[in-house]
C-alpha cells in the first residue's frame, strides 16, 4: 500500500466555522453512516461511488487500515461529518481504456481517481474547494501526475463542471453511463493549479 500518514488540516468556512479535514477512521462509522444517509436525493443522483448506506459506512470504516483507497472526511465544530472524498489508486479498466482514447497516459499505481461530496447544508460554503486543494496536495506528495473523476461528471451538472474547471480540470470527452451523458475531466498536476 502506497499511503502515508496524512496530516489533519483545518479551514474557516465563509460563515466563520472551523472545519477539519482528516482520514476516515474506524470510530467514525455512526457519523459517517448519518452523513451518507442524510444526503438529498438530488445529491445522491450525482454522487454514487458506492452504496450510500449505514451498512456500507460501517464496512468502509473497518477497512481504513487495509485499503488501497483513502477516504478523507470533513467534520464541523460539532464533529458531524459534512464532507467526504474518495481518493483511489486503483483505476478501473474502463477508465484506463477511455483515457487511452484521449491521449492521457494514466498509470496504474501513480495516478488518482477521486469522488468528492459535500453535505447539502454545507454546499456553497467553500468546503468542496478546500477538500480539493487538500487532495491535490496529497496527490502531489504521492507522486501522481493526473487526477481524474470516479465516473466523470454528469453533463447536466453545470455547477460541478464549473467547479472542476476553476481548479484546472479539463474536459476530455463525453461518454454515456447509467443512461446519463457524462464528461471525463482530468487535472494534470504538471500544470499551474489554483
Amino acid at each position: 500500500m502506497k499511503w502515508f500518514n496524512v496530516n489533519f488540516s483545518s479551514f474557516k468556512t465563509k460563515d466563520g466555522e472551523i472545519i477539519v479535514f482528516r482520514p476516515l477512521e474506524e470510530g467514525d462509522a455512526e457519523a459517517f453512516g448519518k452523513f451518507l444517509t442524510s444526503l438529498s436525493e438530488e445529491t445522491k443522483k450525482l454522487f454514487g461511488p458506492h452504496p450510500l448506506t449505514k451498512e456500507e459506512a460501517g464496512k468502509m470504516c473497518l477497512q481504513t487500515k487495509f485499503s488501497n483507497t483513502l477516504r478523507m472526511i470533513v467534520s464541523n465544530s460539532n464533529s458531524e461529518i459534512i464532507g467526504y472524498i474518495v481518493i483511489s489508486y486503483p483505476l478501473r479498466e474502463s477508465q484506463l481504456q477511455r483515457y487511452e482514447n484521449y491521449d492521457v497516459e494514466l498509470i496504474q499505481g501513480r495516478d488518482l481517481c477521486i469522488a468528492p461530496c459535500v453535505s447539502d447544508d454545507y454546499q456553497g460554503k467553500g468546503i468542496g474547494g478546500f477538500m480539493l486543494q487538500e487532495t491535490i496536495k496529497i496527490a502531489k506528495n504521492l507522486g501522481a501526475k493526473y487526477i481524474i473523476l470516479w465516473q466523470g461528471t454528469q453533463k447536466s451538472n453545470k455547477r460541478a463542471i464549473d467547479y472542476y474547471k476553476k481548479f484546472g480540470f479539463r474536459i476530455n470527452a463525453e461518454f454515456e453511463r447509467y443512461d446519463h451523458a457524462n464528461y471525463d475531466l482530468t487535472l494534470s498536476l504538471d500544470d499551474d493549479i489554483v
